[in-house]
């Protein structure tokens, strides 16, 4: 099983640079950024869609997660490097795709984009998401990215985007595309993952849980004739409990990524440390 970390190296919290090659250097196989645009200063809902929540200046303090992630591929040379995640609808998907190809081509094939949709309706908005639709949106999207690295004369004509033929470059290195995990909870998610995606990427699951969704994406997969070891998962939580971490193992993880705070007052550095005993334990 591998181990990652996941934080949103806040503005002036860390030298990811440095970061990221102490990762390397204790053996941990990936890092991973989120991504926060903008912040409402009335938002209607706070994380994870709780109406009347407030949200905290951390999502507002965080930098772009494809500029992090190029700053990391420059200081390292195995160390995976993921989105956890990339509001993919808050895109133009073909720009995305460009920013996306480059960055797996300058780290020799080293990125895993996670994607999810978010749960804040005016950040959405003001970045051109369908935020009531906006599976639908990351769905189309995900799909025109998927012509741009594979086709030599991509073209579409869909419901959000339309183009004629184009020629695009670079293509990723990893072939046919980076590895895509989609986020998310709902039962809905694995026919998702199931139909347009590597595999899944839930957040702060108990094991029980994550045991019940390995058997729902292996019927998922059953159903499109897919084999349902061809689907990874990937758990993001901030539990550190060695028994827990066996647990998901034992539940069908294939990835632990670890969430740390990286806001003022806390030391990435030592979590870093601590985690990496966790994953040599």
């Amino acid at each position: 099983m591998h181990f990652g970390i996941h934080s949103a190296f806040h503005t002036g919290s860390v030298d990811l640079a440095e970061f990221a090659a102490r990762c390397e250097q204790l053996g941990l196989e990936s890092l991973w950024l989120p991504e926060h645009t903008v912040i409402p200063v009335n938002p209607s809902v706070g994380p994870g869609g709780v109406v009347g929540g407030t949200i905290p200046d951390s999502y507002l303090l965080m930098t772009d997660p494809l500029i992090g992630l190029t700053i990391a591929a420059a200081a390292t040379k195995t160390l995976r490097l993921g989105t956890g995640v990339l509001l993919v609808p808050e895109h133009h998907p073909v720009d995305l795709a460009k920013r996306i190809s480059s960055l797996d081509f300058y780290s020799g094939g080293r990125f895993i984009l996670g994607v999810g949709t978010g749960w804040q309706p005016e950040e959405s908005a003001a970045l051109g998401g369908d935020f009531p639709r906006r599976w639908a949106q990351a769905s189309e999207s995900l799909e025109i990215m998927k012509k741009l690295w594979t086709e030599n004369e991509p073209e579409h004509n869909g419901h959000y985007h339309s183009f004629p033929k184009l020629r695009f470059h670079p293509q990723p290195v990893q072939k046919p595309h980076p590895p895509i995990l989609l986020g998310g909870s709902t039962t809905r998610v694995f026919d998702r993952v199931a139909a347009m995606a590597n595999g899944w990427a839930p957040w702060g699951i108990a094991p029980d849980e994550l045991a019940a969704g390995r058997r729902l994406l292996n019927d998922a997969c059953d159903r499109i004739g897919r084999a349902g070891d061809t689907a990874s998962i990937t758990v993001f939580t901030n539990n550190r409990d060695p028994d827990v971490i066996d647990a998901y193992s034992a539940a069908g993880a294939d990835r632990i990524v670890i969430t740390m705070d990286s806001t003022p007052g806390h030391d990435p550095f030592a979590r870093l440390e601590q985690v990496a005993k966790l994953a040599a334990s």
